[in-house]
């Protein structure tokens, strides 16, 4: 299973985009998303309640560990 930062269940569902950036955190993309992006350290998140998020995988926890969420993120970008 996987958590965010204040232990609420969460799923990945992709890899995040420069658009993600606006459309779910409401602000213009700095330099430091920019990055992030280009890493591949952002993705999106959704929760029980169907809202997605934008998340820094650093802020991800699981039950694997980073195992579990490198897992997620692969089938999700395949």
């Amino acid at each position: 299973m996987i958590y965010s930062r204040f232990g609420e269940e969460c799923k990945i569902t992709r890899v995040a985009k420069l658009a993600d950036v606006s459309k779910l955190d409401n602000r213009k993309p700095d330099k430091q998303d920019r990055d992030a992006l280009k890493n591949g350290s952002y993705v999106v998140v959704q929760f029980s309640d169907g809202k997605e998020r934008l998340y820094h995988q650093a802020f991800l926890r699981a039950d694997r560990g980073s195992l579990e969420i490198t897992e997620a993120i692969a089938a999700v970008s395949q």
